[in-house]
C-alpha cells in the first residue's frame, strides 16, 4: 500500500505500549498496518469498525454530534479509534492504560499527514 501511510503507523509503534496501529476502513477492511507479531489486525479491525458504527449512533441519538474519538479502557490495555475521512479510521491497540495522553497528542499531530497519504493511495 502506502509507504509513507506505514511510516505514520510506525510512529505510533515506537511508543512501547502500542501493539498495533492500523488505518481500517469504516467497512472493516485493512488498508494498512504495524504490528507485532501474533495480533490478529484483520479481525481487530473488522470488529473496531463496528465499534466506531456503534459509538457514531450513540452520537446521533443523544444529538453530541459526529464520533472524533473513542477510547475503550480495559485492564491490560487501551483501544483507540479515530476517524480519520468519511471512509477511514487510526486504530491503535496498546498493553498499557498509560500512554493516552500521548496517543491522543500523536494522533491529533499527524491527522492531516494520514488524510494526505490516504488521498495518496
Amino acid at each position: 500500500m502506502s509507504s509513507e501511510l506505514k511510516e505514520l503507523l510506525n510512529r505510533f509503534r515506537m511508543v512501547e505500549s502500542v501493539e498495533a496501529a492500523a488505518v481500517v476502513a469504516t467497512d472493516g477492511l485493512l488498508i494498512e498496518s504495524v504490528s507485532r507479531a501474533g495480533v490478529d489486525i484483520d479481525a481487530i479491525g473488522a470488529v473496531a469498525s463496528n465499534g466506531l458504527a456503534m459509538v457514531d449512533a450513540l452520537g446521533r441519538e443523544i444529538a453530541k454530534g459526529s464520533t472524533v474519538q473513542a477510547v475503550l479502557e480495559y485492564d491490560e490495555g487501551l483501544v483507540l479509534i479515530e476517524p480519520i475521512s468519511d471512509d477511514a479510521m487510526l486504530l491503535l491497540l496498546t498493553n498499557s492504560r498509560d500512554d493516552l495522553g500521548l496517543l491522543r497528542f500523536l494522533a491529533a499531530k499527524h491527522r492531516d499527514e494520514m488524510i494526505d497519504a490516504l488521498s495518496a493511495i
